[in-house]
């Protein structure tokens, strides 16, 4: 018998020394993504170096020359006045090539602006589609989905494309939520007055807000993903307009803001690294093995004061201090354990997509954190137990058969 409970307690003990490994190394590792995430978010948005190489109104080819040395892919420079949009646009050998590449070659989650590859790179189609990812701290395309509301739609219309073959200027004059299915906007091809005509009546009786006051001979579609729905998008119409050299002086005083705000990834799902970190917060409650153990502890505290309180008054005390610190750490763990469970409730979609992290990975990772600091303070490393003591007394009392 002595033999089987030694094996047990071993086994128990190397369960429990893993269990501790594992919570490390989630949290290690939910901490590495954390860090990804807000690097590659403020990567994102158009750097101070990659703004040295912004071609000047007044430059046409020789404005390109710099930048074209770094990606010879590169077409445009599109920027929408007063918006984080202030980007190189590059055009790849298929639309999957700049998905998840920056204008350096380098792999990026964030990607690049481009151009979709059946587009003309000259811009003289009568339609132009340009994709880029929706980031949710506002990089990228992050702020075309605040074109749908009517306020910001007005207020950020105008922009300026800059190509090596001329300039652009932009103004919106739509915008409609869609799915990545649309044929319309994604796969008919515009070579008819007929088409084109078709296009912008579709986008009139579809768009959430529309201004029927440019001219629309030649468009531009800036194209992201939205939240409303799995293959959600939103996606912008705007005019191309030859530029007016009139507006120069207004386009030197426009001053693009770089500010990251809210959150570091796109679109809604659910993501792995939030349901392990609730599922890890639940085990520090209830752990695989020795449950008992862990609250056996307050028992036996409680039993052992009364049968001290008047022989041993000072290890009475201790006792009654023991079992307050098993008290408030139950109770920590459990309103952690409920915080954990109802926020996973509220944020995870599990009919969406899976992501290793989401916009409140971050709260999830603190309340296993703290879930664990707690079971660490309250329940593990604080010196001799009680019921370990009593364990100690049992083993040396001789066992009978």
């Amino acid at each position: 018998m002595n033999i089987i409970r030694k094996i047990a307690a071993a086994g128990d003990k190397a369960i429990g020394v893993f269990s501790t490994f594992l919570a490390i190394a989630v949290l290690a590792f939910s901490g590495y993504v954390l860090y990804d995430n807000f690097y590659q978010s403020e990567a994102a948005f158009s750097s101070v170096d990659l703004q040295k190489y912004k071609p000047t109104v007044k430059e046409t080819k020789l404005g390109f020359k710099d930048i074209l040395e770094i990606n010879k892919d590169t077409v445009a420079w599109l920027t929408v006045y007063d918006t984080n949009i202030d980007y190189p646009v590059l055009q790849g050998k298929n639309d999957m090539e700049y998905i998840n590449k920056d204008i350096y070659g380098k792999s990026s989650l964030t990607g690049s602006i481009y151009l979709r590859t059946a587009d003309p790179a000259d811009f003289s189609s009568v339609y132009s589609l340009f994709y880029g990812h929706h980031m949710d701290n506002g990089a990228m395309f992050g702020n075309i989905e605040k074109f749908a509301d009517a306020n910001y739609f007005y207020a950020h219309r105008d922009g300026l494309l800059m190509t090596p073959y001329g300039n652009y200027d932009i103004k919106a004059f739509a915008c409609l939520h869609t799915d990545a299915y649309d044929k319309k906007i994604y796969f008919d091809e515009i070579s008819t007055k007929k088409d084109f005509d078709g296009l912008l009546q579709y986008v009139k009786q579809n768009a959430v807000v529309y201004a029927n006051d440019v001219s629309t001979e030649k468009i531009a579609a800036f194209s992201t993903c939205a939240d409303i729905k799995t293959n959600g998008r939103t996606v912008v119409f705007a005019s191309l307009t030859t530029h007016d050299p009139a507006l120069d002086a207004v386009i030197e005083e426009k001053q693009v803001k770089h500010i990251a705000i809210g959150h570091f990834s796109s679109g809604k799902n659910w993501a792995l690294l939030d349901v392990i970190c609730v599922v890890m917060t639940i085990l520090t409650l209830f752990p695989l093995t020795s449950t008992g153990d862990k609250y056996y502890q307050f028992i036996y505290a409680r039993k052992k004061q009364k049968e001290l309180a008047d022989t041993d008054k000072k290890t009475a005390k201790d006792l009654g201090r023991f079992k307050i610190k098993i008290i408030l750490g139950t109770i920590t763990e459990v309103c952690l354990c409920i915080a954990a469970v109802v926020r996973c409730i509220q944020t995870q979609n599990f009919r969406t997509q899976l992501v290793i992290s989401g916009k409140y990975t971050y709260i999830f990772v603190s309340l296993f954190a703290a879930a664990l600091l707690a079971d660490i303070i309250f329940f593990r490393y604080r010196g001799k137990r009680p019921n370990e003591e009593q364990k100690s007394l049992e083993e040396t009392e001789p066992q009978t058969e």
